[in-house]
């Protein structure tokens, strides 16, 4: 087991027990969904991901081609769209806050850190949407939010859609 830091993180984890699970998943939420957006996200994912990131991710045990699931969260302008990847490993959240929303007055903010080259990422407790190669192990979900080209050769949504 190792405790990995990240701002206001500390996150005890098994990136060997992450990687066992990892090799049991077929494909990554944004094929296996199918939708437009997502195969714009996955078309473009060799775009997206910084040799940080990748780090991060090799790190922590994460398959980066394998997230839980991908969201379309906003058209930004033109080939410019706002995405969330979500990604699980086996572990435990010792320090921070418990989800990536935080209650700002009246309204529900993101508290992701920023990780540069427009990408945020944040810990939350995993509570739903675990994949199955996960189940009955103590998870954390990693949320990625990042910004991506829009590549497909479908019409550009104005709006999100998953």
């Amino acid at each position: 087991m190792q405790v990995v830091e990240l701002r206001k993180w500390a996150i005890r984890c098994e990136p060997d027990l992450t990687r066992e699970a990892y090799a049991l998943i077929d494909c990554g939420g944004a094929e296996e969904c199918g939708c437009e957006t997502c195969f714009n996200f996955a078309t473009s994912r060799h775009l997206l991901y910084t040799p940080e990131l990748l780090e991060f991710l090799e790190l922590l045990g994460i398959d980066p081609l394998l997230e839980a699931d991908v969201s379309h969260d906003a058209c930004l302008g033109p080939g410019r769209h706002g995405y969330t990847a979500h990604f699980y490993l086996v572990g435990e959240i010792t320090q921070g806050p418990r989800t990536t929303v935080a209650r700002i007055g009246q309204r529900d903010a993101f508290s992701l850190e920023p990780a540069g080259d427009g990408i945020c990422i944040g810990f939350s407790s995993a509570e739903c949407g675990v994949p199955d190669a996960f189940l009955g192990l103590p998870v954390v979900c990693l949320e990625v939010s990042l910004v991506a080209p829009w590549i497909s050769n479908a019409p550009e949504p104005l709006v999100a859609e998953s």
